[in-house]
């Protein structure tokens, strides 16, 4: 990629940071189609070259998170029901995206879960004891073991760092162990993830079992591009909310948030 495309695709990227959704941006196909390439080619070095090109043009890393990675996800999608590119290489492409999103995330306010780590088997009690404050600024999210989009999911976990949430990200785990995790944290969210109608009973089951399981109420939301259907989602799943970005998410439940948007949902192949 050339140095006079990537100026401008990150002059348009900031100019989008006005909207308050990126669902619908319109970033200039040919500049992504080569930032697409980078993260599929066969070597390493393009993909690194162009997140160091975009830090040298002034471009911050929250922008490349919140704008350029998820802009990249839904090009791969679209250029694989296109069919320009294969299976294989959007789910490379995703997984080098999600990649770059741990890289390039944020540590702060990291529960000893992290990013990207599951909860284990064994959940381990918590290191110290936490304020009331301390509990009221920690997130779960979750990731069904039905569901395979995950990229969205570890966006807003590193946009919810940056607002100084701590967040803990439950990736394919075994319903038991999510409620056992729920029972011993105090969590101000929690966020479930459905890109399809397959993940649905999926969630409805968190749901349930968290509900029936643990004492505290914690306000429970539904996002992922499920939210495109017409149907109603919270009747079908039982959550608290439903919402497309993380902002509308935590004002639903009464919290704070910055007011930058990132979707719950952006994962490539869709």
């Amino acid at each position: 990629m050339i140095d006079g495309d990537l100026r401008g695709f990150a002059h348009h990227a900031i100019h989008l940071m006005t909207k308050t959704t990126y669902a619908n941006t319109n970033l200039p196909k040919h500049r992504l189609d080569l930032m697409c390439q980078a993260f599929i080619d066969v070597h390493d070095d393009p993909r690194r070259l162009v997140i160091m090109r975009l830090r040298q043009n002034g471009v911050s890393v929250e922008d490349i998170v919140d704008i350029i990675i998820p802009a990249i996800a839904r090009s791969l999608g679209q250029r694989w029901a296109d069919d320009e590119i294969s299976f294989a290489e959007v789910s490379i492409g995703s997984a080098r995206l999600q990649e770059t999103v741990r890289a390039l995330g944020s540590p702060t306010r990291a529960g000893h879960l992290g990013i990207g780590a599951s909860i284990p088997d064994k959940p381990q009690a918590d290191p110290a004891p936490r304020t009331g404050d301390e509990a009221e600024k920690r997130v779960l999210l979750i990731i069904p073991r039905s569901e395979h989009h995950s990229l969205g999911a570890f966006v807003c976990a590193d946009q919810l760092r940056r607002m100084d949430y701590a967040v803990d990200i439950a990736v394919d785990q075994h319903l038991r162990d999510i409620t056992n995790t729920v029972r011993q944290r105090r969590y101000a969210m929690i966020g479930i993830t459905a890109a399809g109608r397959r993940a649905l009973a999926s969630a409805r089951d968190l749901v349930q079992c968290i509900r029936i399981n643990t004492v505290r109420a914690t306000p429970i939301v539904l996002g992922g591009s499920i939210l495109e259907s017409r149907s109603d989602l919270r009747k079908l799943t039982g959550v608290d909310h439903v919402a497309s970005d993380m902002a509308s998410a935590l004002a639903l439940c009464g919290l704070e948030s910055n007011g930058r948007n990132a979707l719950l949902e952006v994962d490539a192949n869709e």
